[in-house]
């Protein structure tokens, strides 16, 4: 051996993906997992036997590979298993010398190298490979062993992420499309773009055999906060240079625009982007991932496991620090530097909050231990715990600058939710997060004050409510007493985002101090008029009603809130036909416009992985009259067979982005 080959290589790609589960990647590569082996071929009119007995096999990964590192390793071709955990074996039949490698279940994750030596350390390159985790090893810490989970957690394109509120859960559809092409290549230039690796690359590379480390380089490097990271996060006011998060279906276009302009950060994500965008990179890296959302999400800023709020003299509130929803990550894998019934599942979360050790991320840390109140445990259990179960404080002031706390019905960390495995339902999984409100054995303690016990504050449901409508919410007061009572009622309406802080400014506002008699039920109309509340449709945001009760005898309060989610048109979907792989088909959208305005510059787009290319397909529409339909029909190819979702987005500047979905079945 030496510069000039004796043979020619042949990588089998195509059979060797297979075997490895990575056939679906849009690559061109050889793509192999960890702890399993692969064959090439060597294909020369020479007897190699010979040649190969006292030949060796180099695999290197990283910027300088070296031993000490364990960035390169070295094996002889005799089936032994080096200290290293890799081995090689050669066999030679006629013409054709087959060489099977087996990487070690622990080894550092990456692009790799191969080579062979002679005595004389004289290399032939050999070819070149991607190294990933392996979830059907039963070595590999990712290991996971029901082949259903596998299915949904690792090789499944598109899922649900939920969104919304606890009285309105929203199903959002989402393109991971972590085989399309373009986005192994990112997410493998993402470590290479980590504050890790620009410090010390050997050391970088070294320790990506745990998915641990990965893991948390993951949740600092999907948000730019710190470094050269994939998306930043913007939750109010407009967007100008960038995307509306709402617009995002998918983590495609995402993650190749940030590798394809030299990775500057693509504009803009929240928590729903991040957390999706995070789980494609880590799938594509072989590691089983799922979006969690917490609705009801606290967001503890300095560590004391208490939410605070606080609501000024006129009713209207100062600070809120509860998100109506949240999402982040969990990734399935080992801890063996934790307890033993630590492995499973582990919070991460890619949305910039809090800086951990110096740096905006979060996690990994075992759900079971958020469960338990282990709050010492690595990494970053308190604040997740505190996502979850935080006490609830809010404060009172008064015209006399009198503070005071009181209690209401909000309870930090409600459904808990994650999309079921091989449907589109929702599966709750707070019981994995704590134990059952009220029980022995929960962790929350709620905080509660003085109260008013001789009243009800309540709500009455205004009932589905269309955007574009006005309607009247109901807030209603029953004095429980036998005596008269005079009160005084402060409601304030405004649109709140989605991470709990104001927007806008107030839309309806009502004070008063009546009295009321035994028994009598109070009924105070909120109108509200759609040319008001208008401005909070482009950006996603809720209308939130409080109402603030104070007894004027004893001084004792009561803060109730309620939510109002308006009602999206529905989009029509209509697919044409039995779509196939490779027959170009085409699907019929429409929509009718809700407002009572004209609507300029309306756009339909489709996504979808294996249908779309990795691509969003846009059709621009003229304008749009009140209660007019929409209009638009796309030409898809579909390039891979199973079910596939085709995610539809409609957008205009008033009205924002309505989103659907629909599941189709490819045949071959």
């Amino acid at each position: 051996m030496g510069n000039e080959a004796l043979f020619e290589v042949d990588l089998q790609k195509e059979k060797n993906n297979v075997d490895h589960h990575t056939d679906m990647f849009c690559e061109d590569g050889l793509i192999v997992r960890r702890g399993q082996p692969f064959t090439i071929s060597l294909q020369s009119d020479e007897n190699l036997q010979s040649v190969l007995s006292e030949a060796k096999l180099t695999a290197q990964t990283g910027q300088s590979p070296g031993v000490s590192p364990e960035t390169k390793v070295s094996m002889g071709l005799n089936a032994e298993k080096q200290d290293s955990g890799w081995s090689a074996s050669a066999s030679q039949h006629g013409g054709t010398v087959s060489l099977t490698i087996c990487p070690a279940h622990s080894a550092p994750i990456g692009k790799y190298s191969l080579a062979l030596s002679d005595p004389s350390n004289n290399e032939t390159p050999l070819g070149k490979f991607v190294l990933l985790f392996n979830p059907w090893c039963p070595d590999d810490t990712v290991y996971m062993e029901k082949k259903e989970e596998r299915e949904e957690y690792l090789m499944s394109q598109d899922g649900i992420i939920f969104v919304g509120e606890v009285k309105n859960i929203k199903r959002l559809a989402w393109n991971f499309g972590q085989f399309e092409s373009g986005v192994l290549k990112a997410s493998l230039k993402i470590l290479d773009q980590s504050l890790q690796h620009k410090k010390n690359p050997d050391k970088d590379c070294c320790k990506r055999n745990d998915p641990i480390y990965v893991t948390r380089v993951l949740s600092a490097m999907i948000n730019a906060n710190d470094d050269s990271g994939v998306l930043s996060g913007k939750w109010h006011g407009n967007y100008v240079g960038g995307v509306n998060p709402s617009k995002w279906t998918g983590s495609v276009e995402i993650l190749r625009q940030w590798h394809d302009c030299y990775c500057k950060s693509v504009r803009y994500g929240q928590c729903w982007v991040f957390a999706g965008v995070g789980c494609t990179v880590a799938r594509a890296l072989g590691i089983p991932c799922r979006v969690i959302t917490n609705f009801e999400s606290a967001h503890d800023t300095n560590g004391d496991l208490r939410i605070e709020t606080y609501v000024g003299e006129n009713g209207r509130m100062v600070k809120e620090s509860v998100w109506n929803f949240h999402c982040w990550l969990e990734s399935w894998m080992k801890r063996p530097d934790l307890k033993p019934d630590y492995d499973g599942w582990q919070a991460s979360d890619p949305t910039p909050q809090e800086q951990s050790e110096g740096v905006m991320c979060c996690g990994p840390v075992p759900v079971k231990a958020i469960k338990e109140g282990d709050l010492n445990c690595q990494y970053d259990a308190a604040f997740v715990y505190a996502e979850v179960n935080a006490d609830y404080v809010t404060t009172i002031t008064q015209s006399n600058g009198r503070q005071y706390n009181v209690v209401n019905k909000v309870k930090v960390g409600q459904y808990i939710s994650t999309k079921s495995i091989g449907k589109d339902t929702r599966e709750d999984v707070t019981h994995l997060y704590k134990y059952k409100e009220g029980s022995a054995l929960e962790r929350m303690v709620y905080r509660k004050a003085q109260v008013c016990q001789d009243f009800d504050l309540s709500f009455e449901d205004p009932g589905e409510i269309m955007k574009g409508s006005d309607f009247v919410l109901n807030v209603v007061v029953t004095n429980k007493s036998s005596m008269v009572k005079r009160i005084r009622l402060q409601v304030t309406s405004e649109g709140m985002l989605h991470n709990g802080q104001p927007d806008k400014k107030t839309i309806q506002a009502y004070t008063g101090e009546p009295s009321l008699s035994p028994g009598e039920v109070l009924k105070i109309p909120m109108k509200h008029l759609y040319c008001n509340y208008a401005p909070l449709l482009p950006t996603g945001s809720q209308l939130l009603v409080w109402a603030l009760l104070t007894d004027m005898a004893t001084h004792s309060s009561m803060l109730e809130k309620y939510s109002i989610s308006l009602k999206d048109p529905k989009i029509t979907i209509q697919v044409i036909g039995n779509p196939r792989v490779g027959r170009q088909s085409y699907v019929k959208l429409s929509v009718e416009n809700p407002l009572p305005e004209i609507l300029e510059k309306c756009c339909f787009s489709i996504e979808g992985a294996n249908l779309t290319h990795g691509e969003t397909m846009a059709r621009r529409i003229g304008s749009l009259g009140p209660g007019q339909k929409a209009m638009a029909k796309f030409y898809f190819t579909p390039t891979k067979s199973g079910q596939r979702k085709l995610l539809v987005d409609f957008y205009n500047k008033n009205l924002g982005h309505i989103k659907s979905y629909m599941t189709l079945d490819i045949s071959k």
